[in-house]
């Protein structure tokens, strides 16, 4: 069959009616679920692949080729809109999307990120389209050595990204690296800093690290208030336009080019992901800004790059997945357990006389995109309106949403665990001025990094692997290289912020002697954890070390020794934000004794209860009801629907053993 045929083939499986309804309803249904912070795009995918076992070929690749490319653009929506991130590969979006919308300006937000999105789409397909002949050796071409150069662009992008202090971008960099090395050895094997938890020998889980970062320390803000700040709340400024928001993509379409060029790029490097080509692109977008002062600010086009790359890498992805059944993103993941499942093949046969089904998959994929766009820009009015929310109302579901979706992905308690521990972390963070950008980044990369210079470094010392003699890693050696010289020489100049005196010297000295600890069991045992893990925490030691005797330095008056007291009072919350941190940080403690379902009936009783600021019985029934009903619902979530296998609490093992 030739390539025409085939293309024609897999159009009429997506455009034929009523064939074009499963592309349709799969959009869709990746749209609501990617809108909802906590839910995701993953969860719904699990669920739908239980429900497609007796479909045909051609109609399960419809469905998931839309599954996938509807999930992209609408998680970015409440990224704008809220600061949360409705999937993983969004969180890029909100560093510039967000203060647009606190500034007034959501619909040009929206639409901007609608329209980057589309032309990202269109642009992953067309190479994807004009790689298939060649996407054998061009894949080849990326080993560990060259993966390892990719981690390490996407680390260099941290240096251009504006902050109002370098030394503690620095700290939150190397904090990253060092949380991404918590479970095991990747060239070993041998257990890092798991403290004998058998549920971190895989170290931390990424999605339960970005819920609690974003979702969760957002959600002590949502819980405090009854309306978003009034600078977020106001009605839209005039400039606020969606014509403009359209037009500043093709304002700035080198940018845009660029951006989807780096996104189909790192899509087709199987495993790296969609949130390393959002924020390799959007350090990108700053380093060839000359003036890059207000990207994190509200500037747009910290809007226009990620997106643009994050729906371009989803073409990328399907090159290895198909040709080599390799994942090459997050989504890809679940598209190979799909081909597994109905006895799809990847390899030669995609690309010869399986053909019609990669184009189905591929168009599928394209429709799906650009049909979220449409209606994305279509609906900006009534989004741009949900700013407005009284978020109380959503906020407790919100959280309650979070955690299971977080304990489902792995069915593991501890990303529980994780997520509150990061996302109480998050919020002394983001309260204190340090940034969360550079973490986030180097924890997405460190595991990439580390596992690939580990079989680097074997592969070189077995004669297997030569570097000059890799075209591959001298272009990404000269673009790192060229990358660091532009930065150099284009530094954008960002007034440093004063040290917020004791909450600085607080964070500072908790996190030194956090990072003190973990070093020490490193030197204890050196058999067990690598140069590059002990190294990593040294520096990372190093860092804090200096950024605390800098704030303590900073503290006035300069006589006042620094006492235990005025730690706890740099730590101290304010007191609207105590009650719902309290919850967050008892949430663990609840579910560890009593179980999930209970833990969740127990906290939103507790904290329905205390939101009513009054006693008596109808108080008391109301918190009581709304209890039961969390904790029905969640029950039934994970015993019906997720078929979930959780340990029992604490208090219920008591019980049993007696």
């Amino acid at each position: 069959m030739s390539w025409f045929d085939a293309f024609a083939a897999g159009a009429s499986n997506v455009f034929s009616w009523p064939g074009i309804l499963i592309p349709v309803a799969g959009t869709l249904l990746a749209m609501i679920t990617s809108f909802l912070p906590g839910i995701g795009n993953t969860s719904m995918v699990v669920l739908v692949m239980v429900f497609t076992m007796g479909w045909s070929p051609e109609s399960v690749l419809l469905m998931f080729g839309a599954l996938t490319g509807g999930a992209t653009f609408m998680g970015s929506i409440t990224a704008i809109l809220f600061n949360i991130p409705g999937n993983v590969s969004s969180t890029p979006t909100l560093l510039d999307g967000y203060p647009m919308a606190q500034q007034g300006r959501p619909r040009m937000a929206i639409a901007c990120a609608a329209t980057a999105s589309a032309v990202g789409s269109l642009f992953g397909v067309l190479v994807l389209l004009a790689a298939l002949p060649i996407v054998r050796p061009l894949l080849l071409e990326f080993g560990p050595l060259e993966r390892l150069l990719i981690g390490i662009w996407g680390l260099v992008t941290i240096i251009s990204v504006p902050t109002s202090s370098k030394l503690k971008a620095a700290v939150m960099t190397a904090l990253g690296l060092l949380a991404a090395s918590f479970g095991q050895d990747p060239a070993s094997g041998l257990p890092r800093w798991n403290f004998g938890v058998t549920d971190m020998s895989q170290g931390f889980n990424v999605v339960a690290m970005m819920l609690g970062m974003f979702t969760f320390s957002e959600l002590i803000e949502w819980m405090r208030t009854f309306r978003l700040n009034k600078s977020t709340a106001d009605d839209s400024k005039g400039g606020d336009s969606i014509r403009e928001g359209v037009m500043a993509v093709f304002r700035n379409l080198g940018l845009t080019i660029r951006s989807s060029s780096i996104g189909t790029l790192v899509g087709m490097i199987p495993g790296v992901g969609g949130t390393v080509a959002g924020f390799v692109a959007y350090g990108h977008a700053v380093q060839s800004t000359p003036d890059n002062s207000e990207f994190g600010k509200g500037d747009i086009r910290g809007v226009i790059a990620p997106e643009a790359a994050v729906d371009a890498k989803d073409g990328g992805s399907l090159l290895p997945a198909v040709a080599f059944g390799l994942p090459g993103s997050e989504a890809g993941v679940a598209l190979i357990a799909v081909f597994t499942m109905h006895g799809i093949v990847p390899g030669m046969a995609m690309l010869t006389t399986q053909l019609p089904l990669t184009f189905t998959l591929i168009l599928a994929l394209l429709f799906s995109n650009l049909l979220t766009s449409v209606v994305g820009v279509a609906l900006i009015p009534w989004l741009a309106k949900l700013r407005k929310l009284p978020i109380e109302r959503i906020a407790l579901p919100c959280l309650v949403i979070s955690l299971v979706t977080v304990v489902q992905i792995n069915g593991l308690l501890f990303d529980l665990y994780t997520a509150v521990g990061f996302g109480v972390a998050g919020y002394y963070w983001r309260t204190h001025g340090w940034p969360r950008a550079p973490f986030v980044i180097a924890f997405v990369l460190g595991s990439l990094i580390e596992t690939n210079l580990s079989l680097s470094l074997q592969l070189v010392d077995i004669g297997r692997l030569h570097p000059l003699q890799r075209p591959g890693c001298i272009a990404l050696v000269l673009l790192i290289a060229g990358s660091l010289w532009w930065m150099a020489r284009h530094r954008g100049a960002v007034k440093e912020r004063a040290p917020q005196q004791d909450a600085d010297v607080s964070i500072g000295l908790v996190s030194t002697i956090v990072i003190g600890v973990l070093l020490a069991f490193a030197l204890a045992d050196r058999a067990t954890y690598s140069a590059y893990a002990t190294s990593v925490a040294a520096v990372c030691l190093a860092f804090a070390a200096a950024a605390t005797a800098r704030a303590v330095l900073a503290r006035q008056p300069r006589s006042q020794a620094f006492s235990p007291g005025m730690l706890a009072a740099g730590l101290a919350p304010p007191p609207e934000h105590r009650l719902p941190l309290l919850l967050i940080v008892g949430l663990p403690v609840l579910v560890w004794f009593t179980g999930l379902v209970e833990g969740v009936g127990l906290a939103v009783f507790a904290w329905t209860l205390a939101r009513a600021g009054r006693s008596g019985v109808r108080a008391w029934l109301v918190a009581a009801v709304s209890g039961a009903v969390y904790m029905l619902a969640t029950w039934w979530f994970v015993n019906e629907v997720a078929n979930l296998m959780l340990p029992r609490g604490a208090l219920w093992q008591l019980f049993a053993s007696d």
